[in-house]
């Protein structure tokens, strides 16, 4: 990498990728500056790191020392339009994402995946499956640790798994995984992008520079992943009436049975009841996490042992405890309505749903139209919670309760409406920055609530 003179704008949040992309340029012997618009209290133990490695900081704005560089990376919460960014534009200092960082210094082959729902659950199913085989896997990105963290510990036999999100995808230049895997796509982020189509074309970039050597897995179930052009050889995944393989290369369902074909020669990988994940939408990572597995030379017992011996996913349909007959699971990665519904769709007991959170511009009559269906309440809380209600009533949906306090007292309304086997089902359909740092944050904070009441009720 010939640039010498680094600025990184922003040190994250949890996941710090501003500190990781810092700290893998300093050990390069990149001259860094990070430039973060907080104040340095609020970063006290990564001050310490970066001053340690070397690195100049500043903090409470942005000087113009951050123009004085050969690229600027970027972390994904600052957005495309922020000032320091339209500076850098009209300067002409190139912007890279970590992510474009970590792929410039990545000895190992990358396998992305991408899509509205179902990102962080297909990463660690593709991990999962990987794991049998012979290669070592590293996973990162939105899932885990940040990108150029995963890469830095990769050897060039090994294979990395990235959960990439819209944002990570703004500022990429020559971002090419070798396989690359584009779930679905629904309405998201629009308190980011002026509409769908903006969002749309960020999102089909994870597939922009990629060759004719690549692959790029396809949901046969969703017209964004079926149709968006690739140089990149395509393998696609769904359903099919039969055990014959439907494509060269590809995979189906036939009746509860999963197969998979790689140059026309298909086989039987494992049945559905072997899965130990629910719904319509897991099915769906499952056939993707297959389809790599397949692509990248794993027999279907090893791939099967991967799918089997998969623990699922913190805050996604995470069962946290039965307490008193009822079961509290977490789905704090349902940040937006089509998430939700897939967890609703997924559970076949009595529900009552906790939703709300911090505004996305998201539509909830869909949702409204899931839980007038399929739950005996819902228990509305955080910002959102007149416009979600307001969706509910112009279809009908009357079985609301609107909670003005936090989501300890939200789940105290929910608990005093459950009986012995119900569901309570925290997916708020919303992000979460109204009250908490981020998902993780807000899944941790239920089940710590959670933990008291079993506390409370052994």
């Amino acid at each position: 990498m010939r640039e010498e003179r680094f600025t990184v704008l922003g040190i994250g949040k949890r996941g710090k990728s501003g500190l990781a992309a810092a700290l893998a340029l300093a050990s390069l012997g990149k001259e860094t500056l990070v430039s973060e618009s907080s104040p340095r209290s609020a970063y006290l133990e990564e001050t310490a790191l970066l001053e340690q490695a070397g690195v100049r900081l500043e903090f409470g704005g942005h000087s113009e020392q951050v123009f004085q560089a050969d690229v600027i990376v970027v972390c994904p919460g600052i957005k495309p339009q922020a000032s320091p960014l339209e500076e850098a534009r009209r300067r002409g200092v190139p912007i890279w994402s970590e992510i474009e960082l970590a792929y410039r210094l990545s000895p190992a082959p990358i396998v992305a995946i991408t899509g509205t729902n179902g990102k962080t659950t297909t990463t660690a199913l593709v991990a999962s499956v990987l794991a049998q085989g012979d290669h070592r896997v590293w996973v990162g990105g939105n899932i885990g640790i940040p990108l150029v963290s995963a890469v830095r510990q990769a050897k060039p036999n090994d294979w990395v798994v990235a959960e990439i999100g819209a944002p990570q995808l703004e500022h990429i230049h020559h971002f090419a995984p070798k396989v690359a895997v584009l779930l679905n796509f629904s309405e998201d982020h629009l308190d980011r992008y002026n509409d769908m189509a903006t969002y749309q074309r960020v999102k089909s970039r994870l597939v922009e520079c990629q060759t004719a050597a690549d692959w790029v897995v396809r949901n046969q179930a969703d017209e964004w992943s079926r149709k968006e052009p690739s140089w990149a050889h395509s393998f696609p995944f769904g359903a099919s009436a039969g055990e014959a393989a439907p494509l060269p290369d590809g995979t189906w369902m036939a009746g509860d049975r999963i197969w998979v074909a790689r140059d026309g020669q298909a086989a039987l990988v494992t049945s559905r009841e072997e899965i130990p994940l629910p719904g319509l939408a897991n099915l769906e990572n499952t056939l993707a996490a297959v389809s790599v597995g397949a692509l990248l030379g794993l027999r279907p017992e090893q791939i099967a042992r991967g799918l089997a011996c998969f623990p699922g996913v913190e805050h996604r349909l995470e069962e946290v405890a039965v307490v008193d007959g009822v079961t509290y699971i977490n789905d704090s990665s349902g940040t937006n309505p089509l998430s939700t519904i897939r967890a609703i769709e997924a559970l076949e007991r009595p529900l009552i749903l906790i939703a709300g959170g911090s505004e996305k511009g998201a539509d909830f009559h869909p949702l409204a139209a899931t839980v007038s269906r399929k739950a005996k309440l819902v228990v509305l809380f955080g910002k959102t919670r007149q416009r979600i209600a307001a969706a509910f009533l112009d279809l009908g949906f009357q079985g609301f309760q609107l909670e003005e306090g936090d989501l300890g007292q939200a789940l105290q309304r929910a608990r005093q409406a459950a009986v012995p086997g119900d569901v309570i089902l925290f997916s708020p359909a919303c992000a979460s920055f109204d009250m908490f740092g981020d998902f993780e944050h807000r899944g941790d904070t239920f089940k710590e609530l959670i933990r008291e009441m079993e506390q409370r009720h052994p």
